[in-house]
């Protein structure tokens, strides 16, 4: 085989291998389940975001913040994707897939609370009104990313 022909196959394997790290998350791990990020759940917190320990076992049996609002972390997406809520509401931070933790971090805060797999907590937005972006740091290039809107 010639050298472009090795080179042509090296990058064939190469991206192959990242469609599968980057895959649909069943499975993949994204900088581990527990101690990549320092928390098992806890997360980063401060005063204008409060977290509060909302583990749970089963993937679909959350509840909701004060607000009423969860919002789901799954695949490499959030849903709902724009969020509305006002100042002071608390909302469910969920994520539900088996193995990839995710974060819910907001832009230009200090809101940065990250989930293993499989759980959630409540987090207490008090921002003032304006419209926000909301990402997570492990998938951001995936385009994990949405706005919120306090009012």
């Amino acid at each position: 085989m010639g050298r472009s022909r090795k080179a042509a196959a090296a990058g064939t394997l190469v991206l192959a291998l990242a469609a599968t790290a980057c895959g649909n998350g069943s499975g993949a791990s994204d900088g581990g389940g527990g101690g990549a990020y320092g928390g098992g759940g806890g997360g980063y917190a401060s005063s204008r975001a409060t977290p509060t320990d909302a583990t749970s076992s089963d993937s679909g049996g959350t509840t909701q913040g004060s607000g009423g609002k969860t919002l789901t972390q799954v695949n490499y997406q959030f849903t709902p994707s724009n969020l509305k809520v006002h100042q002071g509401d608390t909302i469910t931070v969920s994520d539900t897939n088996p193995t990839t933790p995710h974060t819910f971090t907001v832009e230009g805060t200090e809101i940065d609370v990250a989930n293993d797999a499989q759980s959630s907590q409540e987090v207490t937005i008090d921002l003032d009104p304006g419209s926000y972006t909301f990402f997570c740091r492990f998938h951001r290039a995936q385009g994990m990313e949405g706005t919120l809107t306090v009012t």
